[in-house]
């Protein structure tokens, strides 16, 4: 007999009150068609909770991840839900002779920074951090402090663009001559990329530009007197500078 007799004979019996319709409906419906449409609304054995795959932002990152690294590449800015708590040490500032720490909250895409770093030495290096007219005059530049803070918002993976205000003390002298002092001020933008090493330690690279906005000279200019005579020099201005620093993260 064909499928379609047992659905006749099922519709007689269940006619003559013999059979349940719902029992000869089942007995004639387990079909190939019928089992797949089954098997399609069952929840994916891969998926979530709820039914839903994860996605590529919920894999662990950073301090939350044990691999080595722990760093999950990925185009999509990361979007903690957590805040995050960052302690940072600058290497340019170590070079120069000084010492530069960092402190970082990160919340969702958006950061906040403050930063303070202590006798720096511009002429280390080679000259690393002067300009050129003051390695022609032999200037010597000392920065007693820089501090300062920042606020950015994250763009992709770990890349952030922010906007940074500073302060900075500068001690200068001419060769022979006695050192004078003078603040300069700075409102400029810094892009950076972190990488997570391992668990929360993690390496920071930034570009930053620091253009003076503001100084305590009189037409932002100082004159200096040395063995050579007097030297008349602008305001320390920063310009573009890089930087490195090794810090550690907390999910808070």
């Amino acid at each position: 007999m064909t499928p379609a007799h047992f659905v006749r004979v099922g519709f007689v019996f269940a006619a003559l009150g013999l059979l349940p319709l719902d029992a000869s409906a089942a007995e004639v419906s387990n079909t190939p068609d019928t089992a797949a449409s089954g098997s399609a609304n069952t929840p994916d054995a891969a998926a979530g909770p709820q039914g839903t795959k994860p996605t590529s932002s919920d894999a662990p990152h950073g301090p939350s991840s044990s691999a080595f690294p722990s760093h999950h590449f990925q185009w999509s800015a990361h979007d903690d839900r957590r805040p995050q708590l960052a302690v940072n040490f600058g290497l340019l500032q170590l070079a120069l002779g000084g010492f530069n720490v960092a402190a970082e909250l990160r919340y969702r895409r958006f950061w906040f920074e403050y930063s303070h770093g202590l006798d720096l030495t511009l002429n280390k290096l080679g000259g690393f951090g002067l300009v050129g007219s003051e390695r022609r005059e032999d200037l010597h530049l000392y920065v007693p402090y820089t501090t300062g803070f920042g606020v950015g918002f994250t763009l992709l993976d770990e890349v952030w663009l922010g906007v940074e205000f500073k302060a900075h003390r500068f001690e200068v002298n001419a060769p022979g001559g006695a050192p004078a002092s003078y603040n300069t001020y700075s409102i400029g933008p810094v892009v950076g990329w972190k990488f997570f090493i391992w668990r929360g330690l993690f390496a920071n690279v930034y570009l930053r530009y620091w253009p003076t906005v503001a100084t305590t000279l009189h037409d932002d200019k100082i004159e200096l007197q040395g063995t050579n005579g007097p030297v008349t020099q602008d305001a320390h201005d920063w310009g573009f500078f890089a930087n490195v620093a090794i810090g550690w993260a907390f999910d808070i």
